[in-house]
């Protein structure tokens, strides 16, 4: 596909957007992988500069994950004139977009689960906690982590904070065109100094801002939007910075900050959301979103990527366990054991996406939303 400029009105596919999807998905899978030493021998045998970044950092690709749906949103909301019926339709696309396979992964999940209490002989526990109706019922709604339930897999953190994301910034962006109507500000999405989406985006951007630098805190891991809320953020301005609707110098000052903030806190999260925020403005800039990283096998990756990273952690937990009872420890079998479940994560990705993925994404566009654009309102 060739490229064009973002503010036209054909159907875009960012290759690009794909690609670090797939990339960010592969990366946490390889995270989940060294995780409880299963990988400590592979480990200790390569240089510290290769284990480090390739195994023990993947958790990072979480932030890649919550840019990438930033910018993804704000371009699926461009040109929404959003009400009632809009945001009802909107959070019922998302919904449908994301749940089968969540659901399916759910129960994949506790049948691997049961599979394991059964051969071991211990009481059926997914993450060491007893699996009840109330923690079941929790999960379905993403609810889990609000309700203080331990995740079924540990993955579905992310779920229950990217739901929030959607909704919220749906939320402000119809917040922000009601005030501009009220007000008679400017109402056709452009972040100018003077606009009611200014008045309603910026104190909740400065509002995130102060977790990554250390002024507000929670313990231990986010179970609700806020602390993360400047990743999302940061995927969503710089989209507006690349269609203009956003000053680049603002969207600069805001990832500086982030990052100087990031490194002086050694916040690995907050330093990849600001390079991959970046790194999507610069390569928007380049017109190379369409055009980069299109390869056939990363796009593969890419598409069933959402797949991946929900079913990959039951079956890495299986094959590492067949295959060292059959081979033992050692780093041969830790090699074969990384191979094995890769292939085999992909593989059951692949499926899922055929079967589960692929019909809910068509389900989801059958939701139809509102064709009302905005309206520009003269101050």
């Amino acid at each position: 596909m060739k490229s064009h400029h973002p503010n036209t009105e054909r159907k875009a596919h960012f290759y690009f957007l794909d690609a670090l999807r797939g990339i960010a998905a592969l990366w946490v899978v390889l995270f989940h992988a060294q995780l409880n030493e299963r990988l400590d021998h592979l480990s200790q045998a390569l240089p510290s500069w290769i284990s480090a970044p390739l195994l023990e950092w993947g958790s990072l690709g979480v932030a890649i994950f919550f840019v990438l749906s930033g910018f993804v949103i704000a371009h699926s909301l461009r040109n929404a004139n959003i009400d009632g019926l809009y945001f009802r339709q909107f959070s019922l696309r998302r919904l449908v977009r994301l749940t089968p396979p969540y659901y399916v992964s759910i129960a994949i999940t506790i049948a691997f689960a049961l599979l394991s209490s059964i051969v071991k002989k211990q009481p059926l526990a997914p993450m060491d906690e007893p699996l009840s109706i109330s923690r079941l019922a929790a999960h379905l709604g993403y609810v889990q982590e609000l309700l203080d339930f331990k995740n079924i897999n540990d993955v579905y953190w992310t779920l229950c904070l990217e739901i929030q994301f959607y909704f919220l910034f749906c939320a402000l962006l119809w917040l922000g065109q009601w005030s501009a109507r009220q007000l008679q500000l400017n109402v056709n999405g452009a972040l100018n100094p003077f606009s009611a989406q200014t008045l309603v985006f910026l104190p909740t951007a400065v509002l995130a801002a102060l977790f990554p630098l250390g002024i507000l805190t929670i313990p231990g891991r986010a179970t609700v939007f806020l602390p993360l809320w400047y990743s999302f953020l940061l995927g969503a301005f710089a989209y507006w910075a690349w269609t203009r609707k956003l000053p680049l110098n603002a969207f600069r000052f805001y990832g500086a900050v982030l990052l100087v903030a990031g490194i002086a806190h050694r916040d690995g999260f907050a330093i990849s959301s600001v390079v991959t925020a970046f790194l999507l403005l610069e390569v928007g800039r380049a017109n190379r979103m369409q055009q980069w990283l299109s390869a056939r096998w990363i796009q593969f990756l890419g598409k069933i990527s959402y797949s991946l990273y929900l079913g990959h952690v039951p079956i890495i937990g299986v094959v590492f366990f067949v295959t060292q009872k059959l081979l033992g420890v050692s780093v041969l079998s830790d090699v074969v054991c990384l191979i094995a479940s890769l292939a085999a994560s992909i593989g059951f990705a692949a499926v899922m996406w055929h079967f589960v993925e692929k019909p809910s994404i068509a389900l989801s566009q059958q939701v139809k939303l509102p064709r009302r654009e905005n309206v520009l309102v003269q101050a």
